[in-house]
């Protein structure tokens, strides 16, 4: 965030350098112009960086090479991920039927029963320092590593950083004493 405030900061005092410098008649370097344009081009960056940090392949989860959408249908899920550890279901709270969790080492699947009567994914929450995201931060990283890495255009809610990737899908991060200790990819049923 102050990279990116910094950049801005320094593009506007060098545009308006030289916009003073065109109003009074002078001749702009060629030393001016590029860092002119060298600051602008970084601001550029910084802000498109922020704007979009977080794009709909951030928000699949995968593991041994198997891709994981959210609210797609949990039907192969045992035959594209193996067995799990361990099943656990409950009354849903987002329809009739089950949500049910699937155990597997180092993260877990969340199903919902949608209108359409299939188990659909809702999240996969991630607990495993061996299991990076699309770009590269795992559980361990420091809370800066995922703020370099995916932006300032988050929401802070509590404390998870949440970073939208539209459609109802987001990427979390859990982070305690600055530091992820969990990662979740979001489905908002």
């Amino acid at each position: 965030m102050k990279k990116s405030i910094l950049a801005l900061t320094s593009a506007v005092l060098v545009l308006s350098s030289a916009f003073a410098f065109a109003g009074c008649g002078g001749a702009q370097s060629s030393a001016s112009g590029q860092a002119s344009q060298a600051a602008t081009t970084v601001a550029a960056t910084e802000a498109q960086k922020d704007a979009s940090a977080v794009t709909a392949q951030d928000v699949q989860f995968v593991y041994n090479g198997v891709t994981i959408e959210l609210n797609s249908d949990a039907a192969d899920l045992t035959e594209k991920l193996g067995q799990p550890n361990d099943v656990q279901s409950q009354m849903s709270c987002h329809g009739e039927g089950e949500d049910k969790t699937y155990f597997y080492n180092g993260f877990t699947v969340n199903t919902y029963p949608a209108a359409d009567g299939k188990e659909r994914i809702t999240e996969v929450v991630v607990t495993d320092a061996s299991l990076a995201t699309a770009k590269g931060v795992v559980v361990g990283d420091a809370v800066s590593k995922v703020t370099e890495t995916y932006g300032s255009n988050y929401k802070q809610q509590g404390k998870y950083y949440s970073y939208s990737a539209g459609d109802k899908k987001s990427l979390q991060f859990f982070i305690d004493n600055d530091k992820v200790t969990e990662i979740d990819y979001f489905y908002e049923v």
